[in-house]
């Protein structure tokens, strides 16, 4: 139940589903959480120890990946090595915008509308999930 994803311009929250008391196994549970930007050249892993989720990230580039991990551990030690997920630090507005914009009228209650994005894919800043439409 590892997730990352930021709720600000400038950050990544990192969240999981924390173990139920039964699977502790040992006193004192917390969460050994690491991330680190999913970029060439930036392999060093940054890390804390957090008794409960979530963890939050500051001072993050604009939708950047990380590869993020969360492992347990507790008195007697570790847990298990964590598998690697992939989150997102926060989104802002786009800045790019729809170009060759067509219009077909396909009745008198549809049309359909056509149009290619300029620009490149990391100026979405986000993920793209639709355009508003307005009509005169």
């Amino acid at each position: 139940g590892v997730k990352g994803e930021g709720n600000e311009t400038n950050n990544l929250v990192i969240t999981w589903q924390p173990l139920p008391p039964a699977d502790w196994n040992a006193p004192r549970l917390q969460y050994r959480v690491q991330w680190r930007l999913l970029e060439p050249g930036r392999g060093r892993w940054a890390e804390a120890t957090v008794g409960e989720p979530p963890l939050v990230v500051r001072d993050t580039p604009t939708f950047s990946p990380y590869e993020i991990r969360v492992q347990a551990l507790n008195e007697a030690g570790k847990g298990p090595e964590p598998p690697v997920v992939i989150g997102y630090s926060g989104e802002d507005l786009p800045l790019v915008y729809p170009e060759n914009v067509g219009v077909e009228i396909l009745n008198s209650t549809s049309v359909r509308l056509s149009w290619s994005l300029g620009g490149a894919a990391r100026d979405l800043r986000g993920h793209l999930r639709g355009f508003r439409v307005r009509t005169p």
